[in-house]
């Protein structure tokens, strides 16, 4: 079970901030691998749609937990308390890039196709944290004994009061690490090129969509799903969008 805090040397940091930190290095030094002679200007672009990435994802979350923040508004961008969103994170960053890489003159789908991989890193960055925040956890079940092992536990939630769960943090994590997986052959196989991301962006929305109806934190509820669900959607349309553009261009 990870810790909430993790101890480098002198240093204590917030697991999910740490692991997200790894997950970032290891994605931007691959690619950055990649650029030969061009690696100047890819790493100005991938700074870009980092910075543009952490704004949207923190934007995400306020706007997610808008009846929260509206009593606690001097928590609203203290980044240390933690509260990102994955999907302001993806809108942010990919708003970043593109103009980044107007300005460098760069086709956006090359990059895309290197952040394939990036995606799926920091989905897993994000559920580990999850894990040791307790955040992200399942709804309630009446008895474990009503189900498979693999699918709940008795675990907390977010104020650490236990109840038989769905293993939601447990569900991401296998998610996250297929992708990965996935996202590494793709790349390795040189398939769907200029299309990488929009397929594992299509198959991450699914996932996280699907996920949604076995969570139990708190969410906003519109026509019976959560408003992460229908981000979930918005992004799935997203990529389905960006698929269609690049196979025509094709």
């Amino acid at each position: 079970m990870p810790t909430f805090y993790t101890t480098i040397g002198p240093f204590t940091l917030q697991s999910f901030t740490l692991f997200l930190m790894i997950s970032v290095l290891i994605s931007t030094g691959i690619n950055l691998v990649r650029a030969g002679e061009n690696r100047g200007k890819w790493a100005d672009v991938y700074l870009a749609a980092l910075i543009c990435g952490a704004i949207g994802a923190r934007t995400g979350h306020i706007l997610l937990n808008w009846e929260y923040f509206t009593y606690n508004s001097s928590e609203i961008w203290r980044l240390s308390s933690g509260g990102m969103d994955w999907h302001g994170a993806v809108i942010g960053g990919l708003i970043g890039l593109h103009l980044a890489a107007r300005w460098y003159r760069i086709k956006p789908a090359v990059l895309l196709d290197s952040l394939a991989i990036a995606l799926p890193l920091m989905a897993l960055a994000a559920w580990w944290g999850c894990l040791a925040a307790n955040c992200g956890y399942g709804a309630e079940v009446d008895t474990l004994a009503n189900y498979p092992s693999f699918m709940v536990s008795e675990s907390p939630d977010v104020y650490g009061l236990p109840a038989p769960r769905y293993n939601t943090q447990l569900f991401g994590l296998i998610l996250s690490i297929f992708l990965l997986g996935f996202a590494l052959l793709l790349h390795w196989r040189g398939w769907f090129k200029y299309r990488q991301f929009s397929v594992i962006l299509v198959l991450m929305s699914l996932g996280m969509f699907a996920l949604g109806f076995w969570r139990g934190d708190y969410a906003i509820i519109i026509s019976g799903l959560r408003a992460d669900q229908w981000l979930d959607a918005g992004l799935l349309l997203l990529g389905l969008a960006q698929l269609a553009r690049a196979r025509h261009a094709d």
